[in-house]
């Protein structure tokens, strides 16, 4: 698979929002590590205290989605290479749930080895994730 490097990565994570969009687990597998390990909002609503872990997790991802919103689209908008393997992406979320329509922005972590997705963290608040490019704490972060 290439992926190897910074546009070699976002290669597969634009690949991974196109999956996302149309509900393809399987692309999603193949294009993740086998010990992904995925944190959502998702998960948090859907009561999970942990992330997604595995291809397995990837699964249980996409069962919390459909009992948890009735839609849900992803709008990558900008992509920022950060570390090796790290890029963070800022864009909107759009998600339809029994009382409405939830639009908002949103960031995304994703890491990757070997061309692979090994992590995913979703970023409620873009400020929380800006502070990754400005040299700022990670506010999530207790160490």
């Amino acid at each position: 698979m290439s992926g190897e490097g910074g546009q070699g990565d976002e290669a597969v994570i634009r690949r991974a929002y196109r999956a996302f969009g149309e509900r393809d687990v399987a692309t999603l597998a193949e294009l993740a590590a086998e010990d992904i390990e995925v944190s959502t909002v998702t998960g948090l609503l859907a009561g999970r205290s942990e992330p997604y872990r595995g291809r397995a997790g990837i699964e249980d991802y996409f069962d919390d989605l459909a009992s948890t919103w009735k839609k849900i689209e992803l709008q990558p908008q900008s992509f920022h290479h950060l570390d090796e393997g790290q890029i963070l992406v800022f864009g909107r979320v759009r998600a339809w749930h029994d009382r409405g329509l939830l639009d908002s922005s949103n960031a995304w972590l994703w890491t990757l080895r070997d061309g692979r997705v090994i992590a995913v963290r979703v970023f409620a608040d873009p400020a929380d994730a800006r502070a990754l490019i400005t040299g700022g704490s990670d506010p999530s972060d207790p160490g």
